[in-house]
């Protein structure tokens, strides 16, 4: 499994944001390398957005999810300290 980038995470958010990619996906792409064995992220940063969105489809209640898309929009801003245009597209082939 490929070292994701922080563009890679960024660019997943986005996918969910424009309902192109289910937050389920999201956070399953996520657990992949937060749940690994010996999870080889070197980048903090980076480690700290995949834990996050390893969760973003916990449920806080039978209806609603604990984390709501405008906190997806707040970890990008947070996150991502370039301009957004400079994200690379992404591809289903870069993330299987």
């Amino acid at each position: 499994m490929e070292k994701p980038e922080l563009s890679d995470c960024i660019c997943k958010m986005k996918q969910v944001l424009k309902g192109d990619l289910a937050r389920e996906e999201l956070s399953d792409w996520a657990g992949g390398y937060v749940y690994a064995d010996d999870p080889e992220i070197e980048d903090e940063r980076v480690w700290n957005l995949l834990i996050l969105l390893s969760g973003f489809d916990l449920k806080d209640s039978p209806e609603t999810y604990l984390h709501d898309k405008e906190e997806l929009k707040d970890w990008i801003e947070e996150y991502w300290n370039g301009p957004i245009d400079e994200v690379r597209k992404c591809s289903n082939e870069r993330f299987d």
